[in-house]
């Protein structure tokens, strides 16, 4: 068989794997589709579906507003969240667990505290993240929670067929030889010629491999805004944007540079 054959015959096989995996792909994300189908809106937690489209801040921002329409929270001029003289109270607390996650944590806090760094509380992660990783593990199909094991597969491909095509390179340009340093200086410039192959084939890769849509989080979009977020009034709503966009003040620069002897 003449070199040209053996390419031949090796892209005709990687053409199929790819075909192969093209296919089990449009299967995979056919019975997303079906799955996603039979799916209950009402059987999906508005902060999971929350969660699910904005991420776990997201949530918290869900458990805030359903905390200032109960009046346990207030939101200051500058975004901060404080706890009202009803959210100390500790016989008041909310049934579901996100928004109580919220209260216990705001509680801790003595002065006002922003809303979204709650995200990065260790605390309020682990008192928060039980509820919502549960409602995860509820709809394992889905690429948010699990892996698109078919996209691995179709990068692990190139960097075979890389290696491939860098040995066939190296043998047909009589890189190999009898002499130690020219096998050392081949071997050189076959995992230089691999690498760069590697990750060219990677990016093809990257680029024209479709990624799995997670189609619980397009039918989450599909669903109402949470029932709490609804019913805030054009005050509140403003009030709750400003605690997500609330940036610390930042420190006066203590060498300005009109100050004599800065530099």
């Amino acid at each position: 068989m003449s070199q040209v054959d053996l390419l031949i015959a090796v892209l005709t096989v990687f053409c199929v794997v790819y075909t192969v995996l093209g296919v089990l792909w449009w299967l995979q994300d056919r019975a997303d589709r079906a799955v996603v189908a039979r799916v209950d809106g009402a059987q999906v937690d508005p902060y999971h579906a929350v969660a699910t489209i904005d991420g776990d801040q997201g949530a918290d921002r869900a458990a805030a507003a359903e905390l200032l329409l109960a009046g346990l929270i207030r939101i200051e001029e500058d975004g901060r969240v404080a706890v009202t003289g009803r959210g100390a109270e500790t016989d008041r607390m909310p049934e579901h667990p996100v928004p109580a996650a919220v209260l216990v944590t705001l509680r801790g806090h003595t002065r006002p505290h922003p809303l979204i760094w709650l995200y990065v509380d260790a605390e309020h992660c682990r008192r928060r993240d039980p509820f919502l990783r549960a409602e995860d593990a509820r709809w394992p199909r889905w690429p948010g929670h699990a892996e698109d094991r078919l996209q691995i597969a179709a990068i692990l491909v190139a960097p075979l067929l890389a290696g491939w095509l860098a040995a066939q390179l190296l043998y047909v340009s009589d890189a190999f030889a009898p002499n130690a340093a020219e096998i050392a200086v081949g071997a050189f410039l076959g995992l230089l010629t691999w690498a760069v192959f590697a990750l060219v084939l990677h990016v093809v890769v990257m680029v024209v491999w479709p990624e799995r849509r997670d189609r619980f989080a397009e039918y989450c979009r599909t669903l109402p805004p949470h029932p709490a977020e609804a019913a805030l009034d054009p005050g509140q709503r403003e009030q709750l944007a400003r605690a997500m966009d609330y940036s610390p003040p930042s420190e006066p620069d203590p060498w300005p540079l009109d100050t004599p002897g800065a530099f």
